[in-house]
């Protein structure tokens, strides 16, 4: 094999992985937006739930108010769950 070919051998591939990184980066990057957008919705959902578990105290008998702590937490756990699957996937587009 002569130098030229090599050359244009090795050319292509950083042409082909230089293509690769830039795709790659703007999907971690529309990733990244989702983990945040989630982030934040969760944020405001708590803050949500502590607002409304403050009203429940003042309003509601104990016994449903422990009903709402424990559905609230599943919620909770449901958001974690779904953060924690974005993140992988993000670690997981960033292994390739």
């Amino acid at each position: 094999m002569n130098a030229n070919a090599l050359v244009g051998e090795i050319a292509a591939k950083v042409t082909k992985l230089k293509l690769r990184t830039e795709r790659l980066e703007k999907e971690n990057e529309a990733l990244r937006n989702s983990v945040f957008n989630y982030l934040k919705e969760f944020d405001l959902q708590k803050n949500e739930i502590a607002q409304l578990n403050a009203q429940l105290k003042n309003n509601i008998p104990q016994p449903t108010l422990e009903a709402e702590k424990k559905k609230t937490q599943k919620e909770i756990d449901k958001y974690i769950l779904l953060i924690d699957k974005c993140i992988a996937s993000v670690d997981i587009n960033l292994d390739k």
